[in-house]
């Protein structure tokens, strides 16, 4: 069965918890995290996990990570073939969490889908929130070893 792209914050709490790994990639919001976020949620970083941050003058100011550094971060979360991932982000799934889905589809990873509404949402239908920070259950790498979707260098931009 194919997954919708979205899922509402609804469905997310009748989902048994330990059918999906949830993460809240709202960007720069650590503090917020280390405060509140949904229960179960990992923090992913878009600076660290899912960009290769260098000189902004080359590269831009979020350029992808290697794929073997993405299957690397993955790994470190449990994220496996088959697992299902759920994100979020403070806003509205219009940041980081659209960033991390289509990640994650690029390497062909199909089980994955962004919190309708967001944190906001989540909490206003009744998610509940905590400050613990779940255990990842430390796998390894993605067995994943290029981009199945078109990816281009800023080199190659600027010849085209």
């Amino acid at each position: 069965m194919k997954l919708s792209p979205i899922i509402q914050p609804t469905e997310l709490i009748n989902l048994s918890p330990n059918k999906f790994i949830l993460f809240d990639a709202s960007a720069g919001s650590k503090a917020r995290y280390d405060e509140k976020h949904l229960v179960g949620a990992h923090y992913i970083d878009l600076n660290t996990d899912l960009a290769e941050i260098g000189d902004f003058a080359i590269g831009g100011r979020h350029p992808l990570p290697t794929v073997e550094q993405f299957a690397k971060v993955l790994g470190q979360f449990g994220v496996e073939e088959n697992t299902h991932v759920v994100i979020y982000d403070d806003k509205n799934g219009s940041n980081a969490a659209a960033r991390f889905w289509w990640m994650l589809r690029a390497i062909g990873h199909e089980k994955v889908q962004v919190l309708n509404g967001g944190f906001d949402a989540a909490v206003k239908a009744g998610f509940a929130v905590d400050s613990l920070k779940p255990e990842s259950e430390s796998k390894k790498p993605y067995p994943i070893n290029s981009w199945q979707l078109p990816v281009v260098a800023l080199d190659e931009v600027e010849v085209a």
